[in-house]
């Protein structure tokens, strides 16, 4: 049987990827800075790399379910208060990033810090993630 989590992955990965560089760019906009290629790219992975997770579930199958047939499939949208075994889709890390972005903010490491949680808390918000823990 095929967990429902791992079916998703497919239609997700195209618009996580999309939307994450978009709300990079808008982020570097925001703050007035120059778009750097290293923190645009911290955004936009912290927007995708929380979908490892599905490995956990993967079946041979869904190889051939990566790319999404149509380009509207990805664009769905619910809520979803169970995501177990997926670990990483859960509130509780992008909230964990924020306070060690805090904790460095006088380091270099404290806008990348932040950059990961946007990327990861715009993932979960993608995803209609309700679970903190």
């Amino acid at each position: 049987m095929e967990c429902v989590w791992a079916r998703r992955l497919h239609l997700y990965m195209f618009w996580h990827l999309l939307f994450a560089f978009l709300f990079a760019l808008l982020l570097c906009r925001l703050i007035a800075a120059n778009p750097a290629m290293l923190y645009v790219a911290t955004v936009t992975s912290a927007g995708t790399l929380m979908d490892v997770d599905h490995l956990l579930a993967w079946n041979p199958e869904n190889l051939s379910k990566l790319i999404p047939t149509y380009l509207w499939e990805g664009l769905t949208f619910s809520f979803r208060t169970s995501v177990y075994p997926m670990i990483l889709h859960l509130w509780l890390w992008p909230l964990l990033l924020v306070a060690a972005a805090l904790l460095f903010r006088n380091r270099s490491a404290h806008k990348y810090l932040l950059a990961g949680a946007a990327g990861w808390a715009l993932h979960l918000a993608l995803d209609g993630v309700l679970v903190l823990l």
